[in-house]
């Protein structure tokens, strides 16, 4: 058995699986890479850990609403796969400062988060990590 005697798969299985997902490639071995972050209700590309940008020294909070949910939230400066809504407000917002609006998945509009704005500054996204897949 080949591939129980070496940490490579055969030539022919490894460009079979490039051929599927180019981006497994890393380094001389494959793996995932695990970058891309999906819709988790319907698989749309929300973003990459290309964009995670530190909020307050953090890219990772932890947050309860006035009523009393929590949510565990990844901080990301572009979102493409996400549309805004509602009318930004300062109202309980859990960054000093910004203002916010619900952020929802631009193919099956589920909540993901929110937008952070402030004026004269980048905004940020805040998305629900429960919410998202990591591939």
């Amino acid at each position: 058995m080949h591939c129980l005697d070496n940490d490579a798969p055969p030539a022919p299985f490894k460009q079979w699986l490039l051929a599927l997902d180019p981006e497994l490639q890393s380094g001389d071995k494959l793996k995932p890479v695990r970058n891309r972050v999906r819709c988790k209700a319907c698989l749309n590309y929300l973003t990459s850990n290309d964009y995670l940008t530190p909020i307050e020294g953090e890219t990772s909070h932890f947050f309860t609403n006035p009523e009393g949910v929590g949510f565990d939230l990844q901080t990301y400066s572009a979102v493409d796969g996400s549309v805004t809504g509602g009318k930004p407000t300062e109202l309980f917002s859990w960054f000093e400062g910004f203002a916010w609006e619900h952020c929802f998945c631009a193919r099956c509009h589920q909540h993901i988060g929110w937008y952070f704005s402030s004026e004269g500054t980048s905004g940020f996204y805040g998305l629900i990590i429960d919410r998202l897949l990591l591939d």
